[in-house]
């Protein structure tokens, strides 16, 4: 009888890893890694956590391979106890993971999860970071929005986060203009509560190897503006 393929040392990062991201490609794979592995031996690695039914991997851009773990991978990391990501998810994941690496990169934000790993009730944002302005810390949810809502989705969305009361603010970010503005709209319509927690975003480049969040223009109550006076230290 076969015995299943247990991971060890640079294995069991390679999986801790996809764990936390969900979904990644094999350059991020190789920053995160805590072993020093030259490419084609992570490559090797991740092969044969494929041959061992833990991980699948896609091809997007015909060149880039990227890397998620399957449902028996799952059992291995502490991390992630959803399941196996759908083909068609993959975008919207690795989109969502290039926008939290992108914000924790900068001063203003110090640590974020990933959906899988966010546990608030009724309300199931794409990511979570937190932030702080001003010397004042502050929570706030990510929802990537690739494909237009209906409207009655989407302000039942801004209701909740004005509700919400586990985050400060949202921010809903868009690659798409029309979206942005259709999105504006329905806003503007929103109570007092909905309008301070929303904010949107558009960047117009945003892409799984993209986020420029600096030249994306943003919205918030009422106004058109910009990500630094909105996020950083105005003091």
């Amino acid at each position: 009888m076969a015995v299943d393929f247990v991971p060890y040392g640079a294995y069991e990062d390679i999986i801790n890893i996809l764990g936390k991201w969900k979904v990644m490609d094999m350059k991020s794979l190789s920053d995160f890694c805590s072993y020093e592995l030259k490419y084609f031996n992570l490559l090797h690695k991740v092969r044969k956590l494929e041959s061992h039914g833990l991980v699948k991997s896609v091809l997007l851009g015909r060149k880039d391979k990227h890397i998620y773990l399957t449902n028996k991978g799952l059992k291995y990391t502490g991390h992630d106890y959803t399941y196996e990501i759908c083909d068609e998810n993959i975008t919207h994941d690795l989109i969502t993971g290039r926008v939290l690496k992108e914000l924790i990169k900068t001063s203003h934000f110090i640590d974020g999860k990933m959906f899988h790993e966010v546990v608030v009730e009724n309300i199931f944002p794409d990511a979570e970071v937190k932030g702080v302005k001003d010397n004042v810390r502050y929570q706030l949810a990510l929802e990537i929005e690739l494909t237009q809502k209906s409207e009655s989705r989407v302000k039942e969305k801004y209701r909740k986060y004005g509700r919400e009361r586990t985050y400060n603010y949202v921010l809903f970010i868009t690659k798409k203009e029309t979206l942005f503005n259709t999105y504006k709209r329905y806003l503007e319509e929103m109570n007092s509560e909905s309008q301070e927690a929303v904010i949107l975003m558009f960047d117009k480049n945003l892409s799984v190897k993209k986020f420029n969040q600096k030249d994306a223009i943003c919205f918030y109550q009422g106004k058109t503006t910009t990500f630094n006076k909105l996020f950083e230290d105005q003091k």
